[in-house]
């Protein structure tokens, strides 16, 4: 066996389908979870056994199908966004005392402010 026939073996064995491909876009697009290693262990349910990390088997789909969304820039762009988002608060369990006290809200604010509000964003306007 000469090396390019192992090249192409191993080449054939990691050859995703369409279908799994399709999967990736649309776990990537998901709002549905929030780290990669949720991804990661979605993979034997679509049958990639080839690869453990969801950012290989969307490179490899990226390469036989090019979707766009499955380019590593875009992945690596997606997954930092679902990293820097903001939770949910969790909820309290009832009769449990962790020693925290509950946050409350302020009194007399209203929920708009009074008078004309400008955004500058920390930056004064030119005159």
């Amino acid at each position: 066996m000469t090396l390019d026939d192992i090249r192409r073996r191993d080449w054939v064995a990691t050859y995703p389908t369409r279908e799994a491909a399709l999967a990736l876009v649309e776990w990537i697009k998901a709002d549905d979870w929030e780290t990669v290693s949720q991804l990661d262990r979605r993979l034997l349910g679509i049958g990639i056994e080839w690869a453990q990390s969801f950012n290989t088997a969307a490179e490899r789909c990226f390469e036989v199908y090019g979707y766009p969304e499955l380019e590593a820039v875009a992945v690596a762009r997606r997954i930092a966004e679902m990293s820097v988002r903001p939770t949910a608060p969790r909820g309290r369990v009832a009769g449990g005392s962790d020693g925290l006290t509950g946050a409350t809200a302020p009194t007399g604010l209203s929920a708009r402010p009074e008078g004309p509000q400008t955004m500058t964003f920390g930056f004064t306007p030119r005159r």
